[in-house]
């Protein structure tokens, strides 16, 4: 995993949410239809590999503009180097937001773990949103830490600047390098810039995505904040609803 990744919050926090499944060799979970245990073994470890091919995907763009052709230096069109580029951005923006929505659905087979009733959609996962995930954590775990920034993720800067790049982008391509400057001609021939602002336009897009090598990494330390704070309170939540061992 990327040295950025908050390994050891969210190692722990899978650590202590396992105590309330089955083991994974035990016959209630081998025998369980709905796969609980499953179903958030594999949305915790699709975390960390989304955040994977973010990070490397932000990595490849960098090394893309650092090698650019000879056509995309010269300012005009290069196909090969356009796909490359939108791709990088593509697969960070569907990723980065798949980040938030696996740690949800994960979440939501924990929170199931502990008050089955609050958390009924385990029987139809195609229903388990983060809207969904958060309205059960309201109602079962109002005074919750994890509950409260679960709920301000729809409001945070951050977050909605992700969430809208990725819904445009799941319907058409993410968008084209846009150069815009000017400049004043100087009395002895020679041209002195004014303006020159290089950015990715997305129509639909609120704000400027600025275009340069870190364009993906500065959505890449947004994620990183936001997913250090779930996993911290996500880990605090686990060991705090551990479930009471029977006496012997």
């Amino acid at each position: 995993m990327p040295a950025s990744f908050p390994e050891d919050e969210f190692r722990a926090f899978g650590i202590a949410a396992s105590h309330f499944f089955p083991d994974l060799i035990s016959d209630e979970a081998l025998l369980d239809p709905l796969e609980k245990r499953r179903h958030f073994d594999w949305s915790w470890a699709a975390v960390r590999y989304r955040y994977r091919s973010c990070a490397e995907c932000n990595d490849e763009f960098r090394q893309l503009l650092d090698n650019p052709s000879e056509m995309w230096q010269a300012g005009w069109g290069d196909e090969e180097m356009s796909y490359r580029l939108e791709r990088c951005i593509y697969i960070f923006f569907m990723s980065a937001l798949s980040i938030f929505d696996s740690f949800a659905f994960g979440l939501h087979f924990m929170g199931n773990a502990i008050q089955p009733a609050a958390f009924p959609d385990v029987a139809s996962p195609r229903n388990i949103t983060r809207g969904v995930t958060q309205k059960a954590m309201q109602a079962a775990f109002p005074n919750d830490a994890l509950t409260s920034l679960l709920g301000s993720l729809a409001s945070d800067a951050r977050f909605k600047a992700v969430d809208q790049i990725r819904n445009l982008l799941g319907h058409r391509i993410s968008g084209r390098r846009s150069v815009r400057c000017s400049s004043t001609l100087n009395k002895d021939g020679s041209y002195s810039t004014d303006f020159h602002e290089e950015t990715w336009h997305i129509p639909g897009a609120a704000g400027k995505l600025v275009f340069d090598r870190d364009l993906l990494q500065r959505h890449l330390d947004d994620v990183t904040a936001l997913l250090s704070l779930l996993a911290g309170a996500a880990r605090a939540f686990a060991e705090s609803h551990q479930p009471v061992k029977p006496s012997p």
